[in-house]
């Protein structure tokens, strides 16, 4: 009789085992990971406004690109893209406020290139602190960056 309770309780304790190692097999984890973009002349793709005087020159900190704009289809030069990955990258989506208007989508960059974006600046339909968004796509990589647009219109406009 002892023999059987012994048998018995052997049993009993590898169905226990079994049974404590696969309840534990499966396990389910989340993890969330936060990315901040930073200013970085170094980095590998970089948006940047571009400010331009009435002739199209290099402007001074006065002149912005809207003060070349005169009227709404005149296009000028107000982003550069700049690709420092080893392949090409897209634009896939473009936001800006109202008042500019930019076709940037589509556009090709290959790598170690500068690409210009231009468009127009209605000074009536624009915000005080405009700023666009630029998404880019390459490499199996997303980007997408926020930045303030360096237009700017006379007092009487804004």
């Amino acid at each position: 009789m002892s023999g059987r309770i012994g048998i018995a309780l052997i049993a009993v304790a590898i169905a226990l085992l079994i049974t404590a190692s696969a309840g534990t097999s499966v396990v389910s984890m989340d993890r969330s990971i936060a990315v901040e973009v930073v200013d970085d002349e170094d980095a590998n793709v970089a948006v940047e406004p571009v400010e331009v005087t009435n002739e199209g020159e290099s402007a001074n900190e006065s002149d912005t690109a809207a003060d070349a704009t005169t009227q709404a289809d005149d296009e000028e030069e107000l982003l550069t893209v700049t690709n420092r990955f080893a392949d090409s990258i897209e634009v896939t989506a473009f936001e800006a406020p109202s008042g500019v208007e930019i076709e940037a989508e589509g556009t090709e960059i290959e790598p170690g290139e500068s690409t210009s974006l231009e468009g127009t600046v209605d000074c009536d339909e624009l915000e005080s602190e405009p700023e666009a968004t630029v998404e880019l796509d390459g490499s199996g990589v997303t980007i997408s960056q926020t930045v303030d647009l360096e237009v700017g219109c006379s007092d009487a406009s804004v």
